[in-house]
């Protein structure tokens, strides 16, 4: 595992060396478009904004005087209920107090049969003409929604009530309030109410003496009540607002920008990781069949060969077996690795009209597939389509990797015995019960690891492992063959114990296709 780690830390460096340039102005790009767009889009952010805050205002307003008014009919009788209609003490008193117990009530006005008018305790005194009443109609002594007083800054509602006795006018908050002028400009915002059916009859908020109610509305809210209220904006508020947004929307975007090019990185990182490099090796057929001699010692002949996998990545650089086969067999991503060596091997020896002579083809395997029969049957397919003889062909199941169901694996092995393909014990002493395997299995062959072939020549208590297993091996009348010699007395140890059969570097070391072509020529040439 430490090696996949060291590789894929290697593989990664020598990958995304090349592009760190690049992706340092990729996240220049992308940070500098972000932040530039957010910037561009300030005036709208502005509308949203504004419109945001006076939506808010408008709402909070209206809830506000249904909560204080409810049934405006009854709120306005407990009022009259309350007013001498003689301008005296008690209704000077009386609207005073109304005043301050009700913030949302700015006046209240009587006009009393005699002419006289009583207003609120400010002193202020509002007279309603004809032309300058927008009502709806409630009953015949109560009206909604009046235009009034003579600063030309109306108000949104206004309760009028009549009798024989006089008039009462109920004057409330204008819905723009001081909540919404801001520092730029008292009369940058127009506010118009008008009712569902009578667009022509509105109520504004201020003289609208720049003409914003010929610019689009900045927004349009609907009330239950058939209330319209279209906000007018000066254009300039806007560019104003939209300016001292410009900072804020810029760090915006540079942030945002940093998590998408934080987002295009990782995955970047992922495309280039072990397991997305190894599948597109797979895609792209990268991983090519190296051939390693196994020798016939008795008469020095070549009996076979063992394939032996290499990554020729990009088609540019050698990468060793014990940097991605570890990975690869941990993943599943081996059995993908399998067809394509398999399917290589297959085509070169073709050529080399390897059907004409004995020699033995060992491809390795992982226990998952000998435990999986339809991946059995398409590799036995694609050696039968070949012009190989099956019984040429054989399998080495690592010791290493231990099996998930054996009596699975077992009725896959005498599937391919039937086949003629003979399937040998990899790694034999190294793993997961190798006697039990054989014994299970019903194997007739096995390896030798390098592992004990190395004890050779030295006090190594593992040498006595080497003797038990060729022990077993004779006795159990198997096939043996020992892996890794690398040197004479290695190979005359085990020639001296019955171990003929032999492969390692002393011999040859694993030899790729131009090459093994060579060295299959000259060993036919002996026979």
């Amino acid at each position: 595992m430490r090696k996949i780690y060291k590789f894929k830390a290697w593989l990664k460096s020598r990958l995304i060396a090349s592009y760190s340039a690049t992706m340092t102005v990729v996240a220049v790009l992308i940070v500098v478009i972000m932040a530039t767009c957010f910037t561009l889009f300030s005036p709208y952010f502005a509308k949203i904004q504004l419109s945001s805050k006076i939506n808010n205002v408008s709402n909070d307003l209206i809830d506000n005087y249904s909560s204080t008014i409810g049934d405006y009919q009854s709120f306005i009788k407990s009022v009259v209920s309350n007013i001498d209609f003689d301008c005296g003490v008690n209704d000077k008193t009386y609207i005073e107090k109304k005043s301050y117990n009700n913030y949302y009530i700015r006046n209240i006005d009587i006009a009393t049969n005699n002419k006289k008018y009583c207003s609120s305790f400010d002193g202020n005194r509002h007279e309603y003409e004809s032309d300058s009443v927008f009502i709806k109609k409630i009953n015949k002594n109560l009206s909604l929604w009046a235009i009034l007083n003579d600063k030309n800054e109306q108000s949104i509602l206004s309760l009028v009530w009549k009798d024989e006795r006089g008039q009462v006018s109920i004057d409330f908050e204008p819905i723009i309030s001081d909540v919404i002028r801001n520092k730029y400009c008292d009369d940058c915002i127009l506010s118009v109410v008008s009712t569902v059916g009578n667009a022509d009859k509105k109520i504004s908020s201020h003289n609208d003496v720049k003409n914003l109610s010929s610019l689009p509305p900045l927004n349009t809210e609907v009330f239950n009540n058939g209330l319209i209220l279209r906000n007018y904006v000066d254009p300039q508020l806007l560019s104003l607002i939209s300016i001292d947004l410009k900072p804020l929307l810029f760090i915006v975007g540079v942030f945002f920008g940093l998590i998408i090019f934080l987002f295009i990185n990782l995955y970047i990182k992922r495309q280039l990781s072990l397991h997305s490099l190894i599948v597109k090796g797979v895609i792209r057929k990268e991983f090519i069949p190296y051939y390693q001699p196994i020798i016939n010692v008795k008469n020095n002949t070549m009996y076979g060969c063992e394939v032996l996998v290499r990554w020729w990545f990009n088609k540019k650089e050698l990468i060793s077996p014990d940097d991605f086969i570890p990975y690869a067999e941990n993943s599943g991503l081996i059995i993908d690795i399998t067809d394509v060596l398999l399917e290589k091997t297959l085509t070169q020896l073709s050529s080399l009209n390897w059907q004409k002579s004995t020699a033995v083809i060992s491809i390795n395997l992982v226990p998952e597939q000998l435990e999986n029969k339809q991946q059995i049957r398409k590799f036995v397919d694609m050696i039968i389509k070949s012009s190989i003889s099956p019984k040429q062909i054989a399998f080495e199941i690592t010791e290493r990797m231990s099996f998930t169901d054996l009596d699975k694996a077992a009725i896959v092995i005498d599937y391919l015995k039937a086949q003629g393909i003979n399937v040998k014990l990899d790694d034999a002493g190294t793993g997961y019960g190798s006697f039990s395997y054989i014994q299970h299995l019903n194997l007739q062959s096995l390896k030798i690891d390098k592992m004990f072939v190395d004890t050779i020549g030295t006090y190594d208590h593992k040498l006595f492992v080497l003797d038990s297993i060729i022990a077993f091996g004779k006795k159990a009348g198997m096939e043996m063959i020992a892996e890794g010699v690398e040197t004479k007395q290695q190979s005359d140890y085990l020639l001296q114990s019955g171990v003929y059969l032999q492969q390692g570097f002393y011999f040859s070391e694993p030899l790729k296709f131009e090459q093994f072509r060579h060295y299959f020529q000259r060993d036919q040439a002996k026979i």
